[in-house]
């Protein structure tokens, strides 16, 4: 007789890494500055999601394979509020690596 399949072990991915957005208002600024207006040049894009300095799990299951763009454009991805481990859920996109 078989053994019935175990289930996957629930994996913990945190939603901050402890680590300061930015040392100081120098380095914020621009960061949020970038966040904004690229947020405003897609306004109308539902299908694309403007944000920065969240963590983006990568991997499924390892909650150490791990990166917080400073600033990141997703086309496809819905325009809508969400955690770092939002994305964990589904299938991974790539940031926009072109002009967009």
């Amino acid at each position: 007789m078989a053994s019935p399949p175990l289930a996957p072990a629930k994996v913990h991915y945190p939603s901050s890494d402890g680590r300061p957005m930015a040392e100081s208002d120098f380095q914020r600024t621009p960061l949020t500055y970038a966040v904004e207006r690229l947020r405003h040049h897609f306004r109308g894009r539902p299908d694309v999601y403007v944000s920065g300095n969240l963590l983006l799990y990568y991997q499924e299951g390892n909650p150490r394979a791990v990166v917080a763009p400073d600033v990141f454009v997703v086309m496809g991805a819905a325009n809508a509020d969400r955690s770092s481990s939002a994305g964990s859920r589904r299938r991974p996109r790539s940031p926009c690596r072109r002009s967009c």
